[in-house]
């Protein structure tokens, strides 16, 4: 039997000078919370011709996240954009990006008691687009970002694109990228990372990406080149290529699920939860064992444990240390693959 935590799901719409009109938007509680204790936020951009329904479809998923832990109690939302006229680009008078960025965690904050310390991007396809954006344009600013198929074109420039790449909507936002806001460039995530690349390596951002081998956009193209370009920039991230996967199907539910856990993980993390005060001493004993010139019999070992980690890299140490003596990439997280065409 599973167990799941209640939820309040609110509907509502405010004005914000940054788009016209209303901006239509729904927001996710756990119920019970007093109101005035700050919550982790989780912003959520949907993809192309959705709204914040998307939000009634992931509660189940986030209220069983709840009740087994993998997720902190979280105020999740999401605002309604469009698609031809949105695709979170920023155009005079309808700046999508910058709402999403800062206008709506903004009114976020005044309407509900949010930690402004914690808050993390969750977006799928077009959404994913969205938040990856957003997230390498201000890395320090985000507790994690999360995308599932992420709507990303895999080239350079828009003349590079080829047709399995640009079906249905993906064609328009290929000519909005283009068109608006200093053009293509100024637009692509890959363009953003390699600009800012320093930055959001410096800011150990935990970043996500999922895509199915089988999606019918072929948005694993995309997201296998931005997993190439975090490696080759050495950036830290998870990266979940699901074999069969499609844009639909069980992977609408299966990737955001993963996607909540990683941002659940992220949020632990912060706090301080994501391990036991036992483990930490282990770590401790490990690190003053080294220091104190490995004399003596190590101290326990837990293989399973976080600090198995740093006790495994205490034992290698002198054999790293020669290895960074002949070998320069030892400073790096990935390595300098060869080139098998070479």
């Amino acid at each position: 039997m599973v167990t799941t935590m209640k939820s309040r799901l609110l509907r509502d719409s405010y004005q914000d000078p940054l788009v016209k009109g209303e901006v239509e938007y729904a927001a996710l509680t756990p119920e019970g919370v007093a109101d005035d204790k700050p919550l982790p936020l989780i912003l959520v951009l949907h993809g192309a011709n959705s709204s914040r329904e998307l939000l009634a479809m992931l509660q189940p998923i986030v209220e069983q996240l709840w009740a087994d832990g993998s997720l902190p109690e979280s105020l999740v939302a999401c605002a309604s954009t469009p698609t031809i006229g949105g695709f979170y680009l920023d155009r005079p008078g309808d700046a999508w990006e910058s709402l999403m960025a800062d206008g709506f965690p903004r009114f976020l904050a005044e309407r509900y008691a949010v930690d402004e310390t914690r808050v993390a991007l969750l977006g799928a396809s077009m959404g994913g687009y969205g938040v990856l954006k957003i997230a390498f344009a201000e890395p320090r600013r985000w507790l994690a970002v999360a995308t599932v198929a992420p709507a990303l074109l895999p080239a350079l420039t828009s003349t590079q694109l080829r047709p399995r790449n640009t079906l249905d909507v993906l064609s328009h936002l290929a000519g909005e990228m283009t068109s608006e806001g200093g053009g293509f460039a100024a637009n692509s995530v890959l363009h953003r990372l390699r600009s800012n690349a320093e930055a959001i390596r410096d800011s150990a951002l935990p970043i996500f990406l999922r895509c199915g081998d089988r999606d019918v956009f072929a948005l694993h193209d995309g997201t296998e080149q931005l997993h190439r370009a975090l490696w080759d920039l050495d950036v830290g991230h998870e990266y979940h290529l699901v074999q069969g996967g499609d844009h639909l199907g069980p992977e609408a539910l299966a990737g955001p699920r993963a996607a909540l856990a990683f941002i659940g993980a992220a949020q632990r993390a912060a706090a301080g939860q994501d391990r036991s005060a036992a483990d930490r001493q282990r770590e401790a004993a490990w690190r003053d064992w080294a220091a104190g010139g490995r004399e003596g019999a190590p101290p326990d070992l837990d293989p399973s444990a976080p600090s198995a980690s740093v006790a495994l890299r205490v034992m290698l140490e002198p054999q790293v240390t020669e290895a960074a003596r002949r070998d320069d990439s030892m400073s790096r997280r990935y390595g300098i693959l060869p080139d098998l065409d070479g």
